[in-house]
């Protein structure tokens, strides 16, 4: 699943002011239309009629240079992935 890969890589890079997704494209050996993909089904967005959990929040500068955040809600599920049951 998406969050099993990206979400710690969020964690671990994302200091407040979020992370390059081109940045993180090549940290996953990804490419970026596929994390904006998994970013927006990690987000709020609704697709097909079921809402997303709010994990990631994705934005575009004014040069369209894409980031992504991780959400608060994000911060916890991540440290949950991190930790042992």
């Amino acid at each position: 699943m998406a969050e099993d890969r990206l979400l710690p890589l969020l964690l671990a890079l994302d200091h407040g002011e979020g992370v390059a997704l081109a940045r993180l494209a090549k940290r996953l050996d990804e490419r970026v239309s596929v994390l904006l993909r998994e970013g927006t089904a990690l987000g709020d967005a609704t697709i097909a009629g079921v809402r997303g959990p709010g994990w990631v929040r994705l934005a575009c500068d004014d040069a369209g240079r894409w980031t992504a955040h991780l959400t608060p809600a994000g911060r916890e599920a991540a440290q949950q992935l991190a930790s042992p049951p």
